[in-house]
């Protein structure tokens, strides 16, 4: 219904239809305060309130303890969430999109409407769209949806398999003292510049020390131990066997735009004094949470306007019972300045034409 599925509810107890629905709105942490009486009587009218054998009830029917009732929420007004989703690729089994940032690929808690499966299903009028991976909220860039039930499986059966090569780009600040050797880059000689990596930043125990600027031939490989706690909003490290790794393909010297995301689509030429920023170009070869985000904050240079690992102490990184920074509601987010991480590019065999499938961005690393 309008980019929504039905919720599909366990009856905890026996009651009639209409008065279960009615408990099961008010129970919702965020529903449309409009949802009245006169709402539910209109679900049933248009025979939206169902079993799971797909039987349509009446208001005063029974539904015993231990049945599954389907039926449709209404979500409580949320903020919108600015820019579009930008078609990449439609095929009849696939879409591909490039998802702005502050968007939440699917429905969870707050975030209903506003997230990328209601408004791709919304804008481009495919009701059957769901998406075969996930992309952070404050990540913007490529997004896979499949477009039939039957084929969705095979699709996230890849990113489940680690079939899927994935690449980012995180925008920070530049390192102390790797201006100077990046703008003398490339020698004559063809020889990389040596850039100082702090300790810690490869590995946990790995000490601080020179190395030849990453390329994709001899990247940097970073992997240490990460882990996430339910009710923690921070990713912290342990020195525990590795079960995160990174490979760094290469790093090189932007200056932002002078335009901020979401106002316009034209992107102002910067001017010779804007700062320089650091494009990284990033390949995880795993999924934890806030992976390439805690790796940024290794190197001392948190991704541009990281709320989170932008203000994390050094101790909360490997301390979990460190306190955590103060990070604004998503109703008091400043959405003229997104987090500086894009997915770039996505590249794998397709599971039913065994064809290379290769989807770029459309966004610019200048954008921040």
């Amino acid at each position: 219904m309008d980019g929504l599925n039905p919720s599909r509810v366990r009856v905890e107890a026996d009651g009639t239809a209409a008065a279960l629905v009615r408990h099961l709105i008010d129970s919702q942490q965020h529903h449309d305060p409009t949802d009245d009486s006169t709402a539910i009587t209109a679900r049933f009218d248009e025979g939206k309130v169902r079993l799971d054998d797909g039987r349509v009830l009446r208001p005063d029917d029974t539904v015993t303890a231990g049945e599954f009732l389907w039926f449709y929420r209404r979500p409580a007004p949320e903020r919108p969430v600015p820019g579009e989703l930008r078609e990449l690729h439609r095929s009849p089994r696939l879409l591909v999109v490039d998802k702005p940032p502050f968007m939440s690929t699917l429905p969870r808690g707050q975030h209903i409407t506003e997230t990328a499966v209601v408004r791709a299903r919304r804008q481009f009028g495919i009701d059957t769209l769901s998406p075969a991976h996930r992309l952070d909220r404050l990540t913007r860039g490529v997004l896979l949806f499949t477009t039939r039930q039957d084929v969705r499986g095979a699709y996230q059966r890849l990113f489940e398999a680690r079939e899927v090569r994935k690449t980012y780009e995180a925008v920070t600040e530049v390192p102390e003292g790797w201006l100077p050797l990046l703008q003398d880059a490339p020698t004559s000689d063809g020889a990389r510049p040596l850039l100082p990596v702090p300790a810690g930043a490869f590995a946990a125990d790995s000490p601080a020390g020179l190395h030849p600027a990453p390329t994709v031939e001899e990247p940097w490989v970073l992997r240490h131990h990460m882990v996430k706690l339910r009710g923690r909003m921070a990713t912290y490290l342990t020195q525990d066997a590795p079960n995160a790794e990174t490979r760094v393909t290469g790093v090189r010297l932007e200056r932002p735009a002078m335009t901020p995301l979401g106002t316009t689509d034209t992107v102002a030429t910067p001017g010779a004094d804007a700062p320089w920023r650091l494009v990284w170009t990033l390949e995880p070869q795993s999924g934890r949470t806030h992976q390439l985000r805690v790796n940024m904050r290794l190197f001392g240079v948190p991704i541009i306007a990281d709320p989170l690992y932008g203000e994390l102490s050094d101790a909360a990184l490997w301390d979990v019972d460190q306190p955590m920074p103060f990070v604004p509601a998503v109703a008091d987010e400043d959405f003229s300045r997104p987090m500086g991480l894009t997915g770039v590019k996505m590249m794998f065999t397709d599971p039913f034409s065994g064809e290379l499938q290769a989807f770029r961005t459309s966004y610019r690393a200048d954008d921040f």
